[in-house]
Order: C-alpha cells, then structure tokens, then sequence
C-alpha cells in the first residue's frame, strides 16, 4: 500500500485525497524539525509525531545529504509509518 493510500485509510477521515499533499508538507517538516542531521549515515531512527489530532509513529533512515561541504549531515529518508492513532478531543 502506498504512503498516501496508507495515511488517507488509517487517518478515518482526516485526511483525503483533497488534503493529502498538505498533510504530506506538515509531516515533512515535522519530521525534518525532529531529526537530528548529526545522525550518522544508515543509523535507524523511530519518530513520534503529534499532528492533525492523529499521533503517528514510525522509523526511518537517516541518509547523507550529499553535500561534500556537510559530510557528516543526514536528513531522514525510506520513512516507515508503523502506527497511527487519532487522538480523542475531550
């Protein structure tokens, strides 16, 4: 299943195929505002994001940038969600 068919089902209606890119966007830099770039290259990392009423849960792999002029930085890459759950409003 694909990420966004996976995001749209799992979700229960808060996200769609209308606002899926926008989710996409919030979760990018969400994810990118959690990761350390010092991360070394391969290191697998789990991630705990609160967004949208939903906690999502996950890993990934942090990856080289590939900028010779940061060689030790990484950003996230092959993002796995492994669990995502609506959080109830009281």
């Amino acid at each position: 299943m694909s990420w966004n068919d996976l995001v749209i089902e799992k979700s229960r209606g808060i996200v769609t195929e209308k606002n899926i890119d926008d989710f996409n966007v919030a979760f990018w830099c969400a994810i990118d505002n959690e990761h350390n770039s010092d991360i070394p290259d391969g290191e697998f990392c789990e991630f705990v994001i609160d967004m949208w009423g939903m906690k999502l849960k996950g890993h990934y792999i942090a990856e080289w940038i590939g900028d010779n002029d940061y060689p030790n930085e990484t950003e996230p890459t092959e993002i796995q969600l492994d669990y995502l759950e609506i959080v109830k409003v009281a």
